[in-house]
């Protein structure tokens, strides 16, 4: 009987179901607790509780979280709101600054191209001027040399009329040594004295 009662004890329900007979009603008895089935059992509610503790105080990390997250946000739009201003003074100012710079670059273009303007003017001018002074000096050259031709010619001229005279002069005297009879008398006082020739030449 003992024996037949601990394999009932061991049999699942189910099957316990099938073996008995309808009018027979079966008993099973709960074996008694030990120390170690009490352990765990006091260990599962243990780590239920410290579940419990963990999930509350991620919840309170959580809802932490988010008040933080929503002083934030309220900060930053406070900050956005606060700096519109200036955003939109420091986006006037950028503006500004690249107009300037467009302007700044549009005036040292156009004084790149009037210096580039005026360096060609000025080579061309200095072409000119270098031609012309060369043209001049060509000139001055043909009338240096016309000049000369014509002081040399001069000279010729006056040297040639200058011997004309000292011939003309010395034909003169000998026609006038010719028609004189005598020679003054030395020896007088207002004689006058004879001319030498070389003084006359």
């Amino acid at each position: 009987m003992l024996l037949a009662d601990a394999l009932l004890r061991h049999l699942p329900l189910p099957l316990l179901q099938a073996l008995s007979v309808p009018d027979t009603i079966v008993a099973r008895t709960i074996p008694d607790r030990g120390v170690l089935e009490w352990t765990t059992g006091l260990l599962q509610i243990l780590v239920l509780l410290l579940g419990v503790g963990a999930l509350i105080t991620l919840i309170l990390l959580l809802r932490a979280l988010r008040d933080a997250v929503q002083g934030m946000n309220k900060t930053l739009a406070k900050l956005t709101t606060d700096t519109a201003p200036m955003l939109a003074n420091a986006n006037a100012m950028v503006g500004d600054a690249r107009e300037m710079v467009a302007m700044v670059r549009r005036d040292v273009e156009q004084v790149t191209d009037a210096a580039a303007a005026i360096s060609d003017e000025l080579l061309h001018a200095a072409e000119s001027a270098a031609q012309r002074v060369d043209e001049v000096n060509a000139v001055l050259d043909v009338l240096q040399d016309e000049l000369e031709g014509s002081a040399i010619s001069a000279v010729a001229t006056l040297r040639g009329a200058q011997a004309g005279a000292r011939a003309f002069a010395a034909e003169l005297r000998g026609k006038k040594k010719r028609r004189r009879p005598a020679l003054p008398d030395a020896s007088r006082s207002d004689a006058p004295m004879p001319r030498r020739r070389d003084a006359v030449d």
